[in-house]
Formats: structure tokens, C-alpha cells, sequence
């Protein structure tokens, strides 16, 4: 039997990138808005940003 999934099983966490004063991405990953947030790794440019930030989802657990 098949459970059904509401909208709080939802994980509040996520995983994303901002750009750093010093050139490249820094990756985080926490409850985005709020102070709560891990540095997850980091980017040196666009090509390899993508694909770190696919790693990171399935570091934390996430969908991809």
C-alpha cells in the first residue's frame, strides 16, 4: 500500500548558490531566508556549478 506524502513530510531545508565577492560560487545548505545554513562547497564558475550543486542535493539527502 502506497502512503501518501503531505506537504510537511516536505523537507524546510534546500540547497543553493550565491556568488562570492572574491569570484566564483559558494554552495550552502539550510532553510534558505533564515541564519540556519551550512556551506556545502563552492564553485569556480558556471560550467562546475551545476554539477556541484547536484552533489550537494544528494550529500544532504535531497531531490535532485
Amino acid at each position: 500500500m502506497k502512503t501518501r506524502r503531505r506537504i510537511t513530510d516536505k523537507p524546510a531545508h534546500s540547497v543553493w548558490a550565491e556568488q562570492s565577492k572574491k569570484g566564483g560560487w559558494i554552495i550552502y545548505c539550510g532553510i534558505k531566508g533564515t541564519e540556519q545554513r551550512t556551506i556545502a562547497g563552492g564553485a569556480a564558475n558556471r560550467e562546475t556549478l551545476d554539477y556541484n550543486l547536484r552533489k550537494a542535493r544528494n550529500k544532504f539527502g535531497l531531490k535532485i
